[in-house]
């Protein structure tokens, strides 16, 4: 006989509650070397080690390691094993899962030992264990409730007391100590999502999954329910809330990736109703899908592949039955080539672009004039807001029955909601101004040459295009090419001002095809 088979097998098993706690004092290495030394010392022949890192909250079966010890056990039902703990604690600190354990240890014909407690199956050992299981439970409950008391203490002073969700980090800071701080690219990205949602850029939130797909957002997969989550969180914009814990909306210290305002749209369009979802055809082969109408029945053109004898070829038509040209294509890299060259007659000359800057300019001025006029208006709103909230506040307090209450509070919240609001757009009233003039220069930066735009492999900067520079949709003759289209608003001023006498204006305004 083999001397080995003469031995006790043991397997020993080590969890910490967090990652953190590897390295500190009680972390799986000294658990483990303090395992060894008890088995040396007993003559055990140790089989394997099973190491956790994460509490499993008290089910013993939501432990990787235990899951594939006790799996360990069950393909080799010929040997019997002792189990050693460094500490009871380990063991678990649930009574409830501290007997399920023993139970399912104990039917695999396992003994349990542990370095600082003798396990003992008398009526009068069991009563001990049963003690000692829920002392530890209650260790755990109450270092719970300290952590939660901790967090909530923080989370009601404005400061996010959790792990930083994507498009942050914390930093220290010494008249804060851990402060979210957005990170990029997440940021920029976050924030694009957020405003895209809101705008109808993003139709739905499959949209955003492909969007965030496409970018170097993350390094993990991302799905539905990541970006659900993430259109629910007020800490994007400035704002702490656990409502579990009963601690309010409030302004947070962290600085918002977007403004109150935007995640307000975002869950108002959350909570309504379901749209369409972009159709798959939708895409950079077919930019003016939907965008171009056939003359003769003025209804949207579709378009399709269309595979020929040697390759796909692109193609637009008209699918109304009743229509002349019913079914009859339109080859598309010849529309392609008929909207550049429609595109390029749509090009103002530098010096019509600077006087239309003055203008718009001048009537932006105009309307700044009028901001503060706009900001006591917001005052007395948000004044009216407190004085509702105050009133309110005082019912509750004599308000007897219980669902007057439930009303009051959902009032009260409704206002304070607004109230919020209202203070953010205070706030960036002052910086109205910068933004338009920033916004100004990029969009007159674009209308220069739209063509260079037009041109990149980019859908939303060709839909960009289509919205800034016509107003309608555009009649597509399949011989005479784009017929005369509705330019768009910022268009039209260009042509106003091209048209009349100006000293440093050349009359026509508009120069022949771009280069």
């Amino acid at each position: 006989m083999n001397m080995n088979d003469t031995k006790t097998r043991a397997l020993i098993y080590c969890r910490v509650s967090s990652k953190r706690q590897k390295t500190e004092g009680h972390g799986l290495d000294s658990q483990e070397h303090r395992c060894r030394e008890y088995a040396i010392s007993k003559g055990y022949e140790i089989e394997e080690i099973f190491r956790d890192d994460i509490t499993g909250g008290g089910d013993f079966m939501l432990r990787p390691a235990m899951r594939e010890l006790i799996l360990y056990v069950d393909k080799r039902p010929h040997k019997k094993y002792i189990v050693i703990f460094d500490d009871l604690k380990r063991f678990a600190r649930d009574t409830e899962f501290h007997f399920k354990l023993r139970t399912a240890l104990k039917v695999r014909g396992i003994k349990p030992e542990c370095l600082n407690y003798n396990f003992d199956d008398t009526p009068e050992g069991v009563f001990v264990e049963t003690i000692f299981a829920a002392q530890g439970q209650l260790e755990k409950d109450q270092n719970k409730r300290q952590v939660i008391q901790k967090q909530s203490a923080r989370l009601e002073k404005g400061y996010w007391p959790f792990y930083p969700p994507p498009g942050y980090i914390q930093k220290e800071y010494p008249m804060h100590g851990k402060l979210l701080v957005p990170v990029e690219p997440q940021a920029s990205l976050i924030r694009e999502v957020f405003e895209g949602f809101a705008s109808d850029r993003f139709v739905t939130q499959v949209d955003i999954v492909k969007f965030l797909r496409g970018t170097n957002y993350s390094k993990r997969p991302i799905y539905h329910g990541g970006v659900h989550r993430m259109l629910k969180r007020v800490v994007y914009a400035g704002y702490v809330q656990r409502d579990e814990w009963e601690v309010s909306r409030r302004k947070g210290q962290h600085e918002g990736i977007i403004s109150l305002e935007t995640f307000e749209k975002v869950q108002a369009k959350l909570s309504g109703r379901p749209r369409l979802p972009v159709r798959k055809s939708d895409k950079l082969d077919f930019v003016l899908r939907g965008f171009i109408v056939c003359p003769f029945c003025q209804h949207a053109m579709t378009a399709s592949w269309s595979r020929g004898r040697n390759k796909m070829f692109r193609y637009y038509r008209c699918n109304m039955p009743t229509c002349v040209r019913h079914n009859k294509s339109v080859n598309g890299n010849w529309v392609d080539e008929e909207f550049k060259k429609f595109l390029k007659n749509v090009c103002p000359k530098p010096a019509t672009i600077r006087l239309a800057k003055e203008v718009v300019a001048d009537v932006w001025r105009n309307k700044i004039k009028n901001l503060d006029n706009q900001q006591s208006q917001i005052e007395k709103r948000l004044t009216e807001s407190r004085k509702n909230i105050d009133a309110l506040s005082d019912r509750v307090i004599k308000a007897v029955d219980e669902n007057i209450v439930h009303i009051y509070e959902e009032k009260i919240l409704a206002y304070k909601k607004e109230g919020e609001v209202l203070q953010e757009k205070l706030t960036n009233m002052s910086l109205a101004s910068v933004s338009f003039e920033t916004a100004l220069e990029l969009v007159f930066e674009f209308l220069k040459n739209p063509v260079v735009m037009w041109e990149k492999e980019d859908i939303d900067a060709k839909r960009l295009v289509l919205k800034l520079v016509f107003a309608e949709k555009l009649v597509l003759h399949p011989d005479l090419g784009f017929e005369t289209a509705q330019k768009s608003l910022l268009i039209g001023l260009f042509e106003q001002i091209s048209t009349k006498s100006f000293q440093d204006v050349e009359k026509g305004g508009f120069e022949p095809p771009c280069k």
